[in-house]
């Protein structure tokens, strides 16, 4: 897409989300409060039952339990993941990550930021960082946009030390070693005693919050929790 069309897509609808009631992600009709109607918003793919550590879905008549993979200590502590990475859902984060659609980062920070109503309180905000050649490529950051709409702001403590693979072209093994000691804090610093909750898109197998946990927790953090907007 011509860059003028996409900021004129993109202008327009910021113009109707400020001014006109918000469509509904889902069927797109409008609605008194948003991103979701309220017959969408049942319908939606809700990760109700999940292992309570990683929240890997689990079927309904399946009483919540560790899965195998949580049965060994886990670098964080619990990953909270509204929604099941299924459609519509996985369409609205491909339509974020890779078509740049910038306002659907809000919309799905208002899921997520409901999901956390009762849970904290939190000491700090990370968002899982790109390497800087990803971000000029890119141009932004997901998780970073999920962490400023639901939370109003986040910290830049990690960063990413050296370049990686793409994670989603990689089996699980593959992913963990591909990740592994890519992560790092900017800058040296004291997180004793802190509850972290870490921002990413989706969680897969897990292996980028684990190093990012591991980095966290090295640093002194006491919990790391992992909030996602949907559980593959």
């Amino acid at each position: 897409m011509n860059s003028w069309l996409w900021w004129l897509k993109t202008l327009r609808r910021a113009v109707e989300a400020f001014f006109f009631p918000v469509r509904c992600l889902a069927c797109g009709q409008w609605t008194e409060k948003g991103p979701v109607c309220k017959d969408c918003y049942e319908k939606l793919p809700w990760n109700r039952k999940s292992c309570p550590v990683c929240a890997r879905p689990y079927p309904p008549e399946v009483p919540p339990h560790p899965c195998g993979d949580c049965l060994q200590p886990r670098a964080f502590d619990r990953v909270i993941a509204p929604l099941r990475y299924e459609p519509p859902v996985s369409e609205w984060l491909q339509g974020l990550k890779f078509r740049e659609d910038f306002v659907l980062a809000r919309d799905l920070a208002v899921l997520l930021k409901e999901a956390l109503a009762k849970e904290g309180p939190f000491d700090l905000v990370i968002p899982v960082p790109l390497s800087p050649k990803r971000r000029r490529t890119r141009g932004f950051n997901q998780a970073a946009l999920l962490a400023r709409w639901a939370f109003g702001g986040f910290e830049e403590i990690l960063a990413r030390r050296r370049e990686t693979l793409p994670q989603s072209e990689l089996p699980a093994r593959e992913r963990r070693r591909n990740v592994r000691g890519a992560f790092g804090l900017r800058k040296p610093q004291d997180l004793s005693g802190k509850h972290i909750l870490l921002v990413d898109d989706i969680f897969t197998t897990g292996a980028t919050a684990e190093e990012c946990a591991r980095v966290l927790k090295r640093a002194g953090a006491l919990r790391v929790t992992v909030a996602v907007v949907a559980r593959a």
